[in-house]
């Protein structure tokens, strides 16, 4: 289906200079937000409006990015949009796949690369999507984040006629995974964090900086990890996306971009303080406090103010779609 949404690699770009940004932040917060979601919402509508209008009904959506570039909200998101264009949709997370802790290939320092596709039960994932594909049902893993272990238990999903699923994950363009899905009725697509927030045109905090908040406030609230070891395991993580999902995003339909321009002036209030308590003695004592030293130019907006709905809920919590 390549190309078939004429989107190809162009994506929306949003305010991203820190001056307007605090201005903003400080003298119209709630319109910031607002305006900032709206155009987030309107381009994932755009996007489920034509796949309502494609001749060739769309069965699976692979949805990939990069850590933390807020997948499962984005593919929840557009549930909703396509239920309002009279599509019916369920989610699936790669990550329900992985095989668990101690369970992914090895690298050369000895740790276990868990950014690898490898780490995916691939032979079950596979399955199951050409069981949906093919017969519209399949018995799905569940992850269990707290043990870091599959869960013993299963969930049936069962499509209805004219439904479709949104495969959401880091490597959900992997051609390991794909390779033998019927190219018909498939769309990829990819989203990630497009901009960083610059000072006078010089970056202030990069797109991969402003993934690493997210994942840093995710991991602590989520999935039991402590701040030291997101940050120990961050340079791993970039150098598997550069490996195993970067290569391929050449092959996405569409584009998204996940900036949500408010979002260190939201972030900034818990994670500095978590940051700040990282020993700058530590292996990843330069890293926190660096990134501390840079949430502290933003102006704080409080969380009580992004919306339930927003892309942001997926890191802080207390959203429609946040995992807590």
């Amino acid at each position: 289906m390549r190309n078939i949404l004429n989107l190809g690699h162009n994506y929306f770009q949003v305010e991203n200079e820190l001056e307007r940004i605090n201005y903003r932040a400080a003298h119209c917060a709630p319109e910031f937000i607002a305006q900032t979601e709206m155009a987030f919402h309107r381009h994932i509508q755009a996007i489920a409006q034509r796949i309502a209008g494609m001749e060739q009904p769309c069965k699976v959506m692979m949805l990939a990015g990069p850590s933390s570039s807020g997948k499962t909200t984005t593919a929840h998101i557009l549930l909703d949009a396509l239920r309002e264009c009279g599509i019916r949709s369920q989610v699936i997370s790669l990550d329900n796949f992985y095989k668990g802790e101690r369970q992914a290939p090895l690298l050369e320092n000895g740790q276990h690369d868990y950014e690898s596709v490898e780490a995916l039960n691939v032979s079950l994932l596979e399955q199951c999507l050409l069981d949906l594909m093919e017969t519209d049902a399949c018995d799905m893993p569940v992850f269990d984040f707290e043990k870091r272990m599959p869960s013993p238990f299963t969930r049936r999903v069962q499509l209805s006629p004219r439904e479709m699923v949104v495969v959401e994950g880091i490597h959900a363009l992997n051609p390991a995974i794909s390779q033998h899905l019927p190219e018909e009725g498939v769309l990829k697509a990819y989203i990630s964090v497009k901009q960083g927030v610059d000072e006078q045109g010089e970056p202030l905090l990069t797109a991969n900086q402003l993934r690493l908040i997210r994942r840093l406030l995710r991991d602590y609230h989520f999935r039991n990890n402590p701040l030291e070891r997101t940050l120990d395991m961050w340079e791993t993580v970039m150098a598997g996306e550069y490996k195993y999902i970067k290569p391929y995003r050449g092959e996405a339909d569409v584009t998204i971009n996940s900036l949500h321009c408010y979002e260190p002036c939201v972030m900034r209030e818990e994670a500095i303080p978590l940051l700040r308590a990282v020993s700058q003695e530590s292996v990843s004592g330069a890293l926190a406090w660096e990134l501390a030293d840079r949430l502290e130019r933003f102006v704080p907006i409080p969380q009580e103010l992004v919306p339930e709905s927003s892309l942001l809920r997926e890191f802080i919590g207390g959203g429609r779609y946040s995992e807590s």
